[in-house]
């Protein structure tokens, strides 16, 4: 399901780094000055894509290592 924009309901690109608020292209460049603080939402879904993939194959060896993925760039 693609997110939508919390602005102009429009499908979002880019979300707040560690948010749940999403931005479309327009709206990102009209609210923030530079959107090096943003993250776009592809990159997010494949960062929980890799994290899930790597639960299923049983590469992280307990929850902890959760906390320590670095999930900002």
């Amino acid at each position: 399901m693609p997110k939508k924009c919390i602005i102009c309901s429009e499908e979002a690109e880019f979300k707040i780094k560690d948010g749940n608020e999403y931005y479309c292209q327009e709206c990102a460049e009209d609210s923030f000055a530079d959107l090096t603080v943003l993250q776009s939402v592809e990159e997010a879904a494949q960062l929980l894509k890799q994290v899930i993939k790597e639960r299923i194959n049983g590469d992280l060896q307990n929850d902890s290592d959760l906390e320590t993925q670095d999930f900002k760039d």
